[in-house]
């Protein structure tokens, strides 16, 4: 069981882990997770990418049946999403949330955009997502163990059941988020899904951003797609940037010294700063306005240093340095 994980008993059990921002806010991250590798469990997705903001985050895990249920339903009965729905909702009401964005990559992907979309929430960031899942599970990928859960059987009848629940369910809405996709311009994905989706969202009139990365294979999401995720969830929810810019790197002698700049978007952000000697923290510096840190490492080690930013709205990042071994 992942630390800080809980189960949410609706219809169905779903287990899921919240991380409340320390600052009162009153927004929401839920995050979808995409299919695991072969032979591992489920997992929870962009843990480590959103880290740093300090924000509310709900991280759902879908462990229904082999590998999947795309967080939808089991034999066509959607028990799951009505559970996963009321764990949003409760987690929502508990927390005063009004401003919702939903998030995840190729399955996590098509989760985010059909809970955004169905739920009115109102963004979603969504990377190479499916679209047509009767065609993703059973011609593309061969993956008729997650068929057979969700729809009891792989026959013709139920791949155009699964292909038909996300087109059906834009036809049918009237909610209008704003939608922001990214996958390669030369992925399969963009031709056997991604374009019918647009299709389909222009004919709604549902408003969205595509951004076309320069790669072609739907494994490389992984590689792009967290920086783009993260900075999207910085720029939507108003907290500062940061980046730690550092004078030195890699290997330095005993009685060297680094300076550390917290590079951020505005000079009136205030700055605090842990300094780390192998896992210990062994300094702190308060929140300023003063963006730089000197430091001098007068014994051996591995340092690192951790910078925080936060804005006029008390909203808070953290990033951490590059670091510096001292022999």
């Amino acid at each position: 069981m992942f630390k800080g994980e809980k189960v949410f008993e609706g219809e169905k059990s779903i287990h899921y882990l919240f991380q409340k921002s320390y600052a009162k806010t009153n927004s929401l991250v839920v995050i979808f997770s995409a299919f695991p590798t072969k032979k591992k469990q489920p997992t929870y997705n962009f843990i480590r990418t959103l880290s740093g903001i300090d924000c509310n985050k709900l991280f759902i895990l879908d462990d229904f049946g082999s590998r999947a249920s795309y967080y939808l339903c089991e034999k066509k009965d959607f028990t799951i999403e009505r559970s996963v729905r009321s764990l949003i909702d409760f987690i929502i009401q508990e927390n005063n949330i009004n401003f919702v964005i939903s998030c995840g990559s190729s399955k996590g992907g098509y989760a985010a955009l059909y809970y955004g979309i169905k739920y009115g929430f109102d963004h979603i960031i969504a990377a190479s997502p499916q679209y047509f899942l009767g065609d993703y599970l059973l011609e593309q990928t061969n993956s008729q163990d997650v068929t057979d859960f969700m729809s009891g059987s792989s026959g013709e009848e139920d791949h155009q059941f699964l292909n038909e629940i996300m087109p059906k369910m834009i036809e049918e809405t009237q909610n209008k988020p704003n939608i922001f996709i990214h996958l390669g311009k030369e992925e399969p994905h963009y031709e056997n899904h991604v374009k019918p989706l647009l299709a389909k969202l222009d004919e709604k009139h549902i408003p969205y951003d595509l951004d076309l990365g320069d790669y072609s294979k739907h494994s490389d999401v992984g590689k792009y797609f967290p920086a783009i995720l993260r900075e999207n969830i910085r720029t939507l929810l108003h907290y500062p940037s940061l980046e730690i810019i550092q004078s030195a790197k890699g290997k330095l002698p005993i009685g060297s010294q680094c300076i550390f700049e917290a590079k951020t978007d505005s000079k009136k952000n205030k700055v605090a700063w842990y300094v780390y000697q192998d896992k210990d923290r062994i300094d702190m510096k308060s929140y300023s306005t003063n963006h730089t840190l000197s430091v001098t490492f007068d014994q051996a080690g591995n340092y690192r240093v951790k910078a925080f930013a936060i804005n006029h709205l008390k909203h808070k990042v953290s990033t951490s340095s590059e670091i510096i071994e001292i022999v």
